[in-house]
């Protein structure tokens, strides 16, 4: 799941930690005598599996993020989708775009999870997307003098992801 010098170190971590069940979720936090609903939906049951992307509120984050690229196979089941990003059926451009996509959700959901937790201080599915999609492109743009040509295409890419009615406030620069 790595993706060497183009991820961010603590979205890496996370998603390390993520990937190896490691997180303090509720089904890790209930063995410990302290039980924890989903604070995105409210499920009884908080677990990683439904925290990425079974919940509804991550998957909403999760497929307006990469549902142009993955369109239809888009799926809230944890394994499915970790299978589906690990392929190398795509090109290279949609790989980084998708395993960037993974590791800044991972990291902004458990953040968004952790700050309604301590702060209760919600945020909206469509800032977080925002927020997402914004520490994608800065994180291209930091890479771009590497391989200008991959990073050209990638963030040609990336800029489809905004070009529906409903981000008008969010239009690709």
């Amino acid at each position: 799941m790595c993706i060497r010098d183009r991820s961010i170190p603590r979205f890496a971590f996370i998603t390390w930690l993520a990937l190896k069940d490691r997180l303090a979720t509720g089904a890790r936090t209930r063995a410990w005598g302290i039980v924890q609903p989903c604070l995105l939906c409210g499920e009884p049951d908080e677990t990683r599996d439904h925290l990425f992307f079974a919940c509804p509120f991550s998957f909403t984050v999760w497929l307006d993020l990469v549902e142009f690229i993955l369109g239809p196979n888009a799926n809230p089941d944890w394994t499915t989708t970790i299978t589906s990003i690990t392929s190398n059926r795509r090109k290279e451009t949609d790989i980084c775009l998708l395993k960037l996509a993974l590791q800044a959700s991972i990291h902004s959901i458990w953040r968004e999870r952790n700050s309604r937790r301590h702060n209760n201080n919600p945020t909206s599915t469509g800032q977080l997307v925002h927020y997402i999609d914004k520490t994608i492109r800065n994180r291209l743009s930091s890479l771009r003098q590497r391989n200008p040509t991959f990073y050209a295409e990638t963030m040609q890419r990336c800029c489809l992801l905004y070009t529906s009615d409903a981000a008008d406030d969010m239009q690709c620069v």
